[in-house]
């Protein structure tokens, strides 16, 4: 059994939450899988995302030093094979408490890649990095990292959880008998297309009086965007889903899943989206024009302008046919791409390979390239 200990901070969000506990759960086995955050702000967000105990092991900063004598002593004590960070902030901290320990780090995010290849080029000893697209793969390796240190696993889309979402009568909790439902990729990030994106639906919202937003994910941003919607609107056109609800449960109360990224962004979510047969709406920026091809199994825009927003969104409520073919398609190819199976069965191959000292990739199969 491979005893690995997962690093969170205060930059990791709801998503990496729940991508770590389909991990988690599916490998802990006899308890190999040990989950630690530096910060309490991180334990109080993320915990109810993960159905482990988090422990607190508090990042002291002394510069040079980077020290958390907790996380060291969970180390030590639990013998970890592998200490996984879920951010390169949290690397440094986990490669100074488990310095002997295989470190790989997981980026969701792809603007995080000159981020993660200065932290991977700034802390001893060897680093490996597992993205979710090839486009984070190609800006790590326009960032200087080495492509032996890469590996790309997609996923994960929980089906278990998806069908019983739609058990829960989530929709009806949020929304009443209101519609269409509209949610917004999220956490909200100022510059990333929320703002346009909830202008768009502002937009739709003369021709569809009862549209609602979802807007998930506690952040600045959000509570801005949705300062924004009231003055703009009603103040029960913007939602805002508990945080302790999952994609799966967010999405079961959605009919339209609307991405309005103005750079590339984290596509875990779309995968959710896909297997919940919630129509897409993204703008085809590199990391979303990956795995959405327009009319095929979703719906893409040149850009985040609110106009073209709007027309995709008003195609995506009105086309039912068109919405029937694409998330068919997308539904089909969410199981084949994001399965939990194939997921995990990567990341456990990723970290024997770090155990035997070798590629991360070596025999980690990107499930969209063969799919």
């Amino acid at each position: 059994m491979t005893r690995v200990l997962h690093v969170l901070d205060s930059n990791c969000h709801e998503t990496h939450a729940q991508t770590l506990e389909i991990l988690r759960a599916r490998l802990d086995g006899a308890g190999g899988q040990l989950v630690a955050a530096v910060d309490a702000e991180s334990v109080a967000r993320l915990s109810p995302h993960i159905g482990a105990r988090v422990a607190l092991t508090p990042r002291r900063i002394f510069s040079p030093l980077n020290l958390a004598p907790r996380l060291r002593s969970l180390s030590e004590r639990e013998r970890v094979d592998v200490v996984h960070a879920w951010s390169p902030q949290a690397a440094a901290t986990a490669r100074a408490a488990a310095p002997g320990a295989p470190l790989v780090v997981t980026m969701l995010d792809p603007s995080m890649a000159p981020a993660t290849a200065r932290m991977m080029q700034s802390i001893d000893g060897d680093v490996s990095v597992i993205v979710g697209s090839q486009r984070s793969m190609r800006l790590l390796l326009e960032a200087g990292v080495d492509l032996d240190r890469i590996a790309v696993i997609r996923g994960p889309a929980d089906f278990g959880a998806v069908n019983r979402a739609k058990q829960e009568g989530h929709r009806e909790r949020l929304v009443g008998d209101a519609g269409p439902v509209i949610a917004l990729h999220g956490p909200a990030v100022r510059g990333q297309g929320h703002f346009e994106g909830v202008w768009a639906c502002a937009i739709v919202r003369q021709i569809f009086p009862n549209l609602r937003v979802l807007l998930p994910y506690a952040s600045a941003e959000r509570a801005r965007v949705r300062r924004f919607a009231i003055r703009m609107t009603h103040p029960d056109f913007a939602i805002l889903p508990d945080s302790q609800m999952s994609w799966a449960e967010i999405l079961s109360a959605a009919d339209v899943f609307l991405v309005p990224a103005i750079g590339d962004i984290c596509t875990e979510p779309m995968g959710v989206a896909m297997a919940s047969g919630v129509v897409c709406v993204g703008c085809a920026v590199h990391s979303v024009a990956e795995i959405l091809a327009d009319r095929h199994n979703g719906l893409l825009c040149r850009d985040a302008t609110m106009t073209s927003l709007a027309e995709r969104l008003i195609t995506a409520i009105e086309d039912r046919a068109l919405v029937k073919q694409v998330t068919d398609v997308a539904r089909s190819q969410a199981f084949e791409v994001f399965g939990v199976r194939a997921f995990v069965d990567n990341y456990a191959r990723a970290y024997q390979n770090l155990m035997d000292r070798k590629p991360v990739a070596d025999g980690v199969s990107d499930t969209a390239m063969v799919a």
